[in-house]
């Protein structure tokens, strides 16, 4: 399907699309989409050399590239897509919201499925929405598989489980970042939390060790909230100066007050400290109310919520069993806008649900219920967009 656009090529943006035909008989375009798809065949026989140019690329409106022909400096649509292997987890953290879906995981058949689908449309994957991903036991199957079709991955975890998962791990190309959810020491008792912190550590920088030969700008990030609830945090960021500058006291310098008030600590090379504000999760006014419903765009504008937000504009969402989200925060899959393992990522985006939220948040218009009480969203409604 040729889809319609309001930027010209030069733009960068990526936007699927079919072969010119009628209109579009001009020899230039014509000789540029040969062009492309000689470059197609020449990438996958591995070779480097093709007969496609950058300035090629202003010759054809966007609508007309196919996005497995585009070359590698082009930008693509999303800066990141989240993809959900499990919305299973071994903890029930205060701070995650729960989910009334049904546990399941993603099978390797699926998951591929969905690489393919979003292929071209991002580079940057998350293993994050819901669930602990080291709880799949295919999650290094996962990595190498989206490794090889060239996304570079982040995992997010609550570290319980990688005592048992790491020490035997081999190092992994495509992982770039691995997020430690210190916070979900909060499930175990004060006494412990010390001792599991210095375990943890213990093994990130094993793993981390071997992670940066294969991938030397690897980073390994503690994540904690900016409150400091009943003293939580304090010890624990002390204890993580002192287990990365044993030499030396490190008392003081990293406590909660000084992480909120930047972006984040170096401990080491390839080791952080990030800190995070606590929000609220987004849920929809009237409990029970049938998931995919919502504004299709034709109510009265003027009645709606003004706002703003970067979900389905820089980022989607992927649940376990194939259903599409405008972000990482929609956990029930209440605006759900189609599945992929059933369809390609452009029919869902053409679909009027789709194209409502993103044509309202470009008017600065909050059309779906769940986002008009998302607490987070309202970060930028203050900001330039």
């Amino acid at each position: 399907m040729i889809v319609k656009v309001d930027r010209a090529a030069s733009s960068g943006e990526i936007v699927r699309g079919e072969k010119p035909c009628g209109s579009r008989s001009d020899d230039r375009y014509m000789l540029t989409w040969n062009r492309l798809c000689i470059h197609a065949k020449t990438l996958a026989r591995g070779r480097e050399s093709s007969p496609f140019s950058s300035c090629d690329a202003r010759l054809l409106p966007r609508s007309l590239f196919p996005c497995h022909t585009l070359p590698a400096t082009m930008k693509t649509r999303f800066d990141k897509a989240y993809i959900e292997i499990t919305n299973c987890c071994n903890l029930s953290c205060s701070f995650c919201g729960l989910t009334v879906r049904p546990r399941i995981f993603m099978d390797e058949s699926d998951f591929i499925l969905v690489l393919d689908r979003l292929s071209g449309w991002t580079k940057i994957l998350y293993f994050h929405l819901m669930g602990e991903p080291f709880l799949h036991p295919a999650i290094f199957r996962f990595l190498e598989l989206a490794g090889e079709r060239g996304f570079s991955l982040n995992l997010t975890t609550n570290g319980t489980l990688l005592s048992e998962r790491l020490p035997g791990a081999a190092a992994v190309p495509s992982l770039a970042r691995l997020n430690l959810s210190v916070q979900s020491l909060e499930q175990f008792p004060p006494e412990e939390r010390i001792e599991r912190l210095r375990s943890l550590v213990s093994c990130v920088r094993a793993f981390a060790s071997r992670q940066r030969l294969v991938r030397p700008d690897f980073l390994s990030s503690f994540r904690f909230w900016t409150r400091d609830d009943g003293g939580f945090s304090s010890p624990l960021l002390e204890e993580l100066a002192r287990a990365f500058n044993p030499d030396s006291s490190r008392a003081g310098v990293l406590t909660p007050e000084i992480l909120a008030g930047r972006n984040g600590f170096v401990l080491s090379p390839g080791m952080a400290v990030h800190a995070a504000d606590t929000f609220e999760w987004p849920s929809l006014p009237q409990p029970g109310g049938e998931a995919g419903g919502g504004t299709t765009g034709s109510e009265n504008r003027d009645t709606l919520v003004r706002g703003f937000c970067r979900g389905l504009r820089d980022q989607i969402g992927v649940l376990a069993d194939g259903t599409v989200v405008p972000c990482c925060l929609d956990r029930n899959g209440d605006i759900a806008l189609g599945n992929l393992l059933r369809e390609d990522l452009q029919t869902i985006l053409e679909r009027p649900r789709a194209r409502a939220l993103y044509d309202g948040f470009t008017a600065r218009r909050v059309v779906e219920p769940l986002c008009n009480g998302c607490s987070y969203r309202k970060r930028f409604d203050s900001k330039p967009k």
